[in-house]
């Protein structure tokens, strides 16, 4: 006797949001060979192959990353901005005298203020935002199915975990680089910075990997991302060098848009705290920096892609696998 088909009303149907295994996904999908991992270069390839792959991250993820670095990068820093722009300018018309009244407290109090809620309104969704962007884009890159809400709840909840890995290498590269600059600026005046400029450049890169090698790898991100490193020193410093330059022309081009900003703002005789012009500033800023937070996110994420396969032999599958 025929069991009757199951009525699709009934509650134990499931009525959406049912989705096969990954391993159905794995399975019907066409296995890249070692050649053309979407993810992994192989050291064969050599530096083309990684600038390919980030090309192909790029146009594969454009519009999900895009998204997730407006809400997490973009829009908190214009908020940001904009509130900072409004208590700089309450600062600027405190009246000196409160200085010699004992407002000093106050005022550092105001500055101690000011970067908690930087903390918390900036970094913090940044973070997210990293690790929400590397969930999604090894996802996709390896033919499972994802959404951005899926992606974001991931980096909530490596957020913490992620976030105290990043204090430590933000402490770490501090120390080293004021204990360098406190040796040879008073030795040599303005070219002891040379030194301090040349350990930070080598801490960044050598950190650079703490993201993806904790989201990935868990364990002690730091020691991994120094071990990965220095396992192919010169071909990672090519590649970290080039991405390290998108922090250069972000930086770069923000400053640009606030003083032209600013000067246009005085040209045509409107005052800082007419809300338009730093809005407007601000939007042009983010509509620069989220192409180039994109460009290095996916730079990082396919070099740690790539030292993992060399000294693992993991590939985009694997990488996919270790999201958890």
């Amino acid at each position: 006797m025929t069991q009757p088909a199951p009525d699709p009303s009934h509650p134990a149907v499931p009525q959406q949001g049912f989705l096969p295994p990954d391993g159905a996904y794995r399975a019907a999908a066409p296995q890249p060979t070692a050649a053309d991992d979407p993810l992994v270069n192989p050291p064969e390839q050599r530096i083309n192959g990684w600038a390919q792959r980030t090309g192909m991250l790029l146009r594969r993820s454009a519009r999900p990353l895009a998204v997730i670095f407006t809400l997490t990068h973009a829009l908190p820093a214009i908020g940001f901005g904009l509130l900072a722009r409004s208590a700089g300018l309450r600062l600027g018309e405190l009246d000196p005298g409160l200085l010699a009244e004992g407002g000093r407290n106050s005022i550092v109090g105001v500055l101690l203020a000011a970067g908690l809620a930087y903390v918390v309104v900036v970094l913090l969704p940044q973070l997210i935002g990293y690790a929400a962007a590397t969930h999604h884009a090894t996802r996709q890159a390896a033919g499972l199915t994802v959404s951005i809400g899926q992606s974001l709840r991931f980096g909530l909840r490596h957020l913490l975990g992620l976030a105290g890995y990043q204090v430590v290498t933000y402490v770490l590269v501090g120390v080293a680089v004021a204990g360098v600059a406190a040796c040879c600026v008073g030795a040599a005046d303005y070219l002891g910075l040379v030194p301090a400029a040349l350990v930070y450049a080598y801490l960044a890169m050598a950190t650079a990997l703490v993201g993806p090698a904790y989201l990935l790898e868990r364990g002690n991100a730091i020691a991994t991302s120094f071990r990965l490193f220095h396992a192919a020193l010169w071909p990672n410093c090519a590649r970290l060098a080039l991405v390290g330059l998108t922090l250069l022309a972000s930086s770069f081009v923000e400053v640009m848009v606030t003083e032209i900003g600013d000067r246009t703002a005085a040209a045509l005789g409107v005052t800082t705290g007419a809300p338009l012009i730093p809005l407007t500033g601000a939007a042009l800023t983010a509509a620069v920096e989220v192409p180039l937070t994109m460009l290095l996110f996916s730079g990082v994420l396919i070099t740690y892609a790539e030292r993992l396969g060399a000294e693992r032999g993991v590939d985009t599958a694997g990488l996919a696998g270790r999201l958890r």
